[in-house]
């Protein structure tokens, strides 16, 4: 019980120390270029007006120029939803190709390890935007020649891109992933336990299922707070290429209201931060059922 109670006084502090470095970067941003003799005193209107904000969230309105003010809730909730959908989509794709990979590549001959080695690499070093652009032009240049559309290839007034734009956030993802699980497959492979096995005369890929991926998983999951921050910023991208109504565009059309643009952080930081814990909680059971 005073364990439990240590840990989540832990994670409190952790929580409002983080939610509060975002407000001394929202205020900071909004009062940098105010004449010297009002930024502190509007810096401190603005860390009151965070504050309240937390009590009186019902009542934050967005300015619209064509219904004037309406309830904050009402404007971010659709498209909070919409990227979040495509976040968390690209996220377990990520790790359902990153997993099948690392499989079929540990099981496979040396010469075909080579050859996906290098065409990952490949696809790393293709910067974002180059990628994003070229599958548009590719996927448009399909159906310009066949009239066949895989995928929806930018937003519609009535209809919302998911396929492309999950595919494409989950691309640079999944080759770390798969980097990392690769590395720790092979670490494991030298282990006791494998050599143990092999002796045993098990197959090489009921060793890799049975018991090499249920190890690696702690490498995956310990390894989540970078992939999703990377996919957030190729989210920040694909939204901007594929007009989405999206999380970031509804930050950036919100830039010149400190409370709602503090209060949409705060809300893009709360998801990621209850994952992590429930990771780390996850990583530490596994560490205590290690197959050895």
């Amino acid at each position: 019980m005073i364990q439990t109670s240590k840990l989540i006084s832990k994670y409190l502090l952790q929580f409002c120390l983080t939610i509060f470095g975002i407000a001394l970067i929202t205020a900071t941003s909004f009062t940098l270029f105010l004449p010297k003799g009002e930024r502190l005193t509007e810096f401190w209107n603005q860390l009151q007006i965070f504050f309240w904000s937390f009590f009186y969230f019902d009542h934050l309105e967005v300015y619209l120029k064509e219904v004037q003010y309406v309830p904050f809730s009402s404007v971010f909730l659709e498209p909070y939803i919409y990227s979040f959908t495509i976040l968390f989509s690209a996220f377990l794709l990520s790790i359902i190709v990153a997993l099948f990979i690392s499989y079929i590549v540990n099981i496979g001959p040396k010469s075909f390890r080579k050859i996906m080695n290098s065409l990952l690499f490949f696809l790393q070093s293709i910067p974002d935007v180059v990628m994003i652009c070229g599958l548009q032009i590719f996927f448009l240049w399909i159906f310009n020649k066949t009239g066949v559309k895989i995928v929806d290839p930018v937003n519609g007034l009535e209809s919302k891109a998911y396929a492309l734009p999950i595919i494409l956030v989950s691309i640079i993802p999944t080759v770390q992933l798969f980097q990392m699980l690769f590395l720790a497959i092979q670490e494991e492979k030298i282990k006791d336990y494998v050599e143990y096995a092999k002796a045993k005369g098990l197959s090489n890929s009921w060793i890799i299922i049975r018991h090499i991926l249920r190890n690696v998983t702690i490498t995956l999951l310990s390894n989540s707070k970078l992939i999703f921050w990377m996919m957030i910023s190729n989210l920040l991208i694909v939204e901007k290429f594929f007009n989405m109504k999206g999380y970031f565009s509804f930050l950036f059309n919100n830039t010149s209201s400190p409370e709602i643009f503090f209060m949409a952080l705060v809300l893009l930081f709360i998801p990621f931060f209850l994952l992590d814990i429930i990771f780390k909680q996850i990583v530490n059971k596994m560490k205590g059922e290690l197959v050895v």
